[in-house]
């Protein structure tokens, strides 16, 4: 008997260093889901431009107007985020919508270093055509992107939808059993990224969210320094049905329409 408890706890031991191993190796197969939808055949933005600016892609619309940049959640591709494009519209917004490296048809595979040239690709595109008034939003693992965006150069406002504190901690939540902050690569810590920021924030959070916890929109809410900030919760929606609702929306228009 005590010999195969001393074998089962070798075994779970052998597990337990091995699967922490492949969660650090491996940490970025696992933040980001890809789909590889071709970014130019996306019939969804058919009106919109395609774009390519230093390497990072695009769907460009109406860029003298007001503009929106998205950066959006995690699974699927930009392509797929077309219903944003009508709310910008109707809300009198110019969009930008970008595509990370890594996702519809790149050949290459997603990484937070990628993704950061990225933002800094889209930085210097809105530089270029000098618009005038700027919001960002970031969506699900897009609020990290966002927040980069946000420390790298401050946008008018800044929208965040189901955002976290930083990547290590969703990854606490997921995988308590490990030293996390240990294992993984805190790529997107939005706490540190916004402990700057000082212009409008809104934070929209569903408070049945299990993917990324609605305490952990709280608490980045919380830390933040500035006085022009709002938490707006939807009352029993999680993260995936979130855009069943018409709160989540008139959340996002009424933010757009103001103060502009």
């Amino acid at each position: 008997m005590l010999k195969r408890n001393k074998i089962a706890l070798s075994l779970f031991v052998v597990f337990y260093i091995s699967f922490g191993a492949y969660l650090t190796i491996f940490q970025e197969r696992i933040v980001y889901l890809p789909g590889y939808q071709d970014f130019l055949d996306c019939e969804n933005f058919r009106d919109a431009d395609k774009v390519t600016w230093q390497g990072t892609r695009m769907y460009v619309a109406n860029l003298d107007r007001p503009t929106v940049v998205l950066y959006h959640g995690n699974a699927g591709s930009a392509c797929d985020r077309f219903f944003y494009a009508d709310i910008f519209t109707r809300a009198g917004y110019g969009y930008i919508i970008v595509t990370y490296a890594g996702y519809s048809n790149d050949t290459r595979r997603p990484s937070h270093e990628l993704i950061k040239q990225d933002v800094r690709a889209v930085i210097s595109f809105v530089n270029e055509n000098k618009i005038p008034y700027l919001v960002v939003v970031g969506e699900s693992i897009g609020t990290g992107v966002a927040s980069y965006h946000a420390s790298v150069q401050a946008p008018d406002r800044l929208l965040l939808i189901t955002p976290f504190t930083s990547l290590a901690a969703v990854a606490r939540e997921r995988f308590w059993f490990y030293p996390t902050s240990l294992l993984v690569d805190n790529a997107f810590d939005n706490v540190a990224l916004l402990s700057q920021y000082q212009n409008p924030v809104r934070i929209i959070h569903g408070d049945n969210d299990f993917v990324i916890p609605y305490r952990l929109g709280r608490d980045l809410y919380n830390s933040l320094p500035n006085t022009q900030k709002e938490f707006i919760t939807i009352a029993g929606a999680g993260h995936n049905d979130l855009f069943l609702r018409t709160e989540t929306y008139e959340a996002i228009t009424s933010f757009l329409r103001s103060n502009y």
